[in-house]
């Protein structure tokens, strides 16, 4: 019996129906969890929890439970996009820890991050996505888009799994930008940067071939920031092949001078290919209410995939 995308949740950490948590989750997060939060009491509730859950034979999402009865039709996937300009909030803080606690408090199973630092100088030479990965115990995958400091900046993706691959494509820019991919057992899941200007739609056409090639197998789902507002030719070039499934209505990028309307703006957003969109149903999707931790806003949604 093949086994399907649905995780139960407990504090914010996922076990899948067929045997233990994803690998991060397992050896660093989850430790890591308990032995700072309860140790043995909170073993045994957790034991107890699996126990039951397993004998009914049953999956919980979010604390509902549903019966399993065997091959389920439905992947439940919660994605975030976020662009944590490399981790310093707007007291100029670097905080992987606040950044790792505003992600996990969305209880992701998915995330695409912008604006991450590899060992530079600035972050105090942290791999920043190895150490989110580590905080939240979800698998890192980083991809560089330019030297920096010493080190590297680009994009990463955490996921509940390990990719089964990864590809990275180089985008057009002043600065110039990445398109990380990570391919899963049923979909992939990606982010993309957009510099400014005249570079977008030639980054959106390259982007239009990618999505093309990759959808003809399984459905693709892109988020990042975009640096495009709802109004834009490069969101509206986007759209002739991408369906967004975030909120357009609500600011994603605040700055952290001027919280003026001329500031804000939706930029950042989550989507999946057109040809899979269909088979797609948005269970929920919000953008958070956070200014401090980065200069954009995390944004969630949760769907449902018909397999």
């Amino acid at each position: 019996m093949e086994m399907t995308w649905r995780w139960i949740r407990l504090e914010g950490y996922k076990v899948s129906k067929s045997g233990g948590l994803p690998r991060r989750s397992r050896e660093e997060g989850f430790c890591n969890y308990f032995s700072s939060n309860g140790g043995t009491e909170m073993k045994h509730a957790l034991a107890v929890t699996l126990s039951v859950a397993f004998a009914l034979g049953a999956f919980a999402l979010d604390g509902n439970i549903t019966p399993w009865s065997g091959e389920t039709a439905t992947n439940i996937l919660r994605l975030v996009s976020y662009n944590v300009h490399h981790c310093a909030g707007a007291d100029k803080k670097l905080d992987f820890q606040r950044v790792a606690d505003v992600i996990m408090r969305e209880k992701p199973d998915f995330v695409g991050l912008n604006e991450v630092d590899c060992c530079t100088k600035r972050s105090g030479n942290v791999d920043e996505a190895k150490e989110l990965g580590r905080i939240t115990g979800l698998d890192a995958t980083f991809a560089k888009a330019i030297p920096l400091q010493g080190g590297s900046y680009g994009n990463a993706v955490l996921s509940c799994d390990e990719p089964l691959s990864v590809e990275r494509i180089p985008l057009p820019g002043k600065e110039p930008r990445v398109l990380l991919l990570c391919e899963f057992k049923d979909f992939w899941f990606g982010t993309a940067h957009l510099d400014f200007g005249s570079h977008q739609l030639p980054s959106v056409e390259i982007i239009r071939g990618i999505v093309g090639e990759k959808s003809k197998a399984k459905p693709v789902f892109l988020a990042g920031d975009w640096n495009a507002t709802p109004k834009s030719k490069t969101l509206a070039a986007m759209k002739d092949f991408m369906t967004v499934v975030s909120k357009e209505n609500c600011r994603t990028y605040h700055g952290f001078k001027n919280h003026t309307a001329k500031d804000e703006y939706c930029i950042d957003y989550i989507s999946v290919d057109s040809v899979h969109a269909a088979k797609l149903k948005v269970n929920e999707a919000h953008v958070t209410s956070d200014i401090v931790t980065s200069d954009h806003n995390p944004i969630v949604v949760s769907v449902a995939l018909e397999r």
